[in-house]
């Protein structure tokens, strides 16, 4: 078996030695046999071992050229009986709405976190919970109390919790940043429906809030949503007007773009 093929910078490949941070993802991802676990970028197989030991069926997508062999050959007895479905594919492409009861385990190149996000959150096929590896201070933003554009995306969908940090010198090569585990729980489309908003009008306002930061969000959302409304808003729910989009929490927005 060809063990030899190093990680590519230019899929941003960094391969995790870590048995206890892998169990961790495995354990979080409360997988049973009646799930189907989607492993986005196996690289050498890590965590597919320890997913595969749990007897649920594994779909890995796999984009680099020279992984597909090596991992064929190192899981050909599991592939052979069904258990793993190896994809030769950008996971940008994969179409995930022919997937049922599935739980997302990645470790993604980071340079893709938010669009990668956005695909498996705003599908109408979401998973039923993600296990992802991200940059340590994206994971901290995403949870934060203060929002960004990432973190109130997030939580319209489901739930974020910072599982734990990952040092970098568990990553071969040793990239610059540090890492950590996120869990995303309870994902719907709840936050929309319950409310009547309009999920592409949601992120109108929000992109619009964030446009200039150096603004007060009143003033970015004076574009979008009639000034007296606004003023209203802020009187009825004890804003400042000094208020910065960061500032405003998740439930907030849903007060402002639910009444536009």
């Amino acid at each position: 078996m060809n063990n030899n093929f190093t990680a590519k910078k230019s899929l941003g490949q960094n391969f995790l030695h870590a048995p206890n941070v892998i169990s961790a993802m495995v354990h979080a991802g409360e997988i049973s046999k009646e799930n189907t676990v989607l492993e986005v970028g196996p690289g050498k197989g890590a965590l597919t071992i320890k997913l595969l030991e749990t007897g649920v069926h594994v779909i890995a997508i796999e984009k680099d050229d020279r992984a597909i062999p090596f991992l064929e050959e190192k899981f050909s007895n599991e592939i052979k009986s069904g258990q793993l479905e190896l994809i030769h594919e950008d996971v940008l492409s994969f179409n995930e709405k022919r997937l049922s009861n599935y739980i997302l385990i990645a470790n993604i190149p980071y340079y893709i976190t938010g669009e990668f996000m956005r695909k498996f959150l705003e599908t109408s096929n979401p998973p039923i919970r993600m296990v992802v590896m991200l940059q340590k201070e994206v994971a901290k933003r995403i949870v934060d109390a203060k929002g960004s554009i990432l973190s109130l995306s997030i939580k319209s969908y489901g739930e974020p919790k910072y599982l734990v940090t990952v040092p970098k010198k568990f990553f071969r090569p040793i990239p610059n940043v540090d890492s950590a585990v996120l869990i995303v729980n309870n994902i719907s489309k709840r936050y929309f429906t319950e409310s009547g908003i309009n999920e592409k009008y949601f992120f109108d306002v929000i992109k619009t809030a964030f446009a200039h930061k150096r603004k007060v969000v009143i003033k970015n959302l004076e574009q979008i949503i009639p000034r007296e409304k606004l003023n209203l808003i802020w009187e009825r729910e004890n804003l400042s007007t000094n208020a910065r989009a960061e500032d405003l929490s998740t439930e907030m927005w849903k007060k402002i773009v639910g009444n536009p």
